[in-house]
């Protein structure tokens, strides 16, 4: 009866349990709640307002009113005939590029001219992660400043001859979605950068030695032994720079607020112009349910590529 009594432990609901059982149970109980204020955030902050933005999905709702009119799959009816919707799309594809160039080709190269033993290298990655870590808004007022049209930009062009090419560059149709594109590539790249650094860095170097033996020469060893070894760090990056182009905000408010005559329109601003400034909250949120369903999307099939490429 004590051996009984000193191997297992009684519980009022479930009989008995053995000692290491209730051992590892108080493990989990314990580690539960520790995640518990973090998930209860989560859940009040991040899912149920994602769960909110689903349900008004179907509903027409103006902000003000205590009742909804039901709408079912209105909402998405309708934006499949909306011009606005699709430029919008369009120009998040337009932008995605150019973020990709910058973050993936762009960051490659400097990333490796970063890994050499070169002087002053401590300050150029300063500098490149610079633009990261200060704020969006001052982002948007520096380039303002260089694209506007007696801005730095058009100053340097007629300085060194090239004059006829100066322009209003937020003003221009044509030209104001790339340049606020390669803006924000400047803001965004520098993470990129590090990330790509940290890979080379993680490369066992026995295997550029060994190459270097056989005769390879740098741009052999860059692509035969970098770039497979990097292959889940650009992943990361690749999907870093998807959901980023697809979630620009800010730097489109605080210069074009989507002009001129929405040739810079996204769909967060779009989105964010029929929810809150037109008061048709079903119908902004139904472009942000697409919105998060693109994102998702982009996430499923990055991690899905890469975990066939570890198979």
């Amino acid at each position: 009866m004590d051996m009984l009594s000193s191997d297992r432990v009684r519980s009022p609901r479930t009989g008995f349990f053995s000692q290491r059982t209730w051992q590892k149970w108080k493990r989990y109980l314990i580690a539960y709640l520790f995640i518990l204020p973090a998930l209860l955030l989560y859940v009040t902050f991040v899912l149920r307002p994602t769960l909110d933005v689903f349900i008004l999905s179907l509903f027409k709702w103006n902000g003000i009113s205590a009742t909804r009119e039901w709408q079912g799959a209105a909402n998405f009816a309708k934006l499949i005939t909306d011009s606005i919707f699709w430029q919008a799309f369009r120009n998040n594809v337009i932008w995605l590029v150019v973020i990709l160039f910058f973050n993936v080709m762009l960051g490659m190269v400097l990333a490796a001219l970063l890994s050499m033993d070169i002087k002053g290298r401590v300050l150029f990655r300063l500098g490149y992660f610079l633009p990261v870590v200060q704020a969006s808004i001052v982002t948007a007022m520096i380039w303002r400043w260089i694209y506007n049209p007696d801005g730095l930009l058009n100053n340097t062009l007629k300085a060194i001859g090239l004059g006829n090419l100066a322009r209003g560059w937020l003003g221009d149709f044509t030209w104001a979605l790339p340049a606020l594109a390669i803006a924000a590539g400047w803001a965004s790249f520098g993470m990129s950068v590090v990330l790509l650094l940290a890979g080379m860095q993680g490369i066992d170097q026995s295997l550029y030695d060994a190459a270097r033996v056989d005769g390879a020469n740098y741009a052999q060893t860059f692509r035969y032994i970098t770039i497979p070894g990097l292959r889940n760090v650009i992943t990361i990056v690749i999907l870093l720079a998807m959901i980023g182009a697809f979630q620009t905000f800010d730097i489109i408010w605080a210069t074009t607020q989507g002009g001129p005559v929405r040739a810079t329109e996204m769909l967060a601003t779009y989105m964010f112009k029929k929810g809150i400034m037109e008061n048709q909250y079903g119908y902004g949120s139904a472009v942000a349910v697409v919105l998060a369903v693109i994102i998702l999307g982009f996430s499923i099939a990055n991690i899905t590529l890469r975990e066939r490429g570890d198979d």
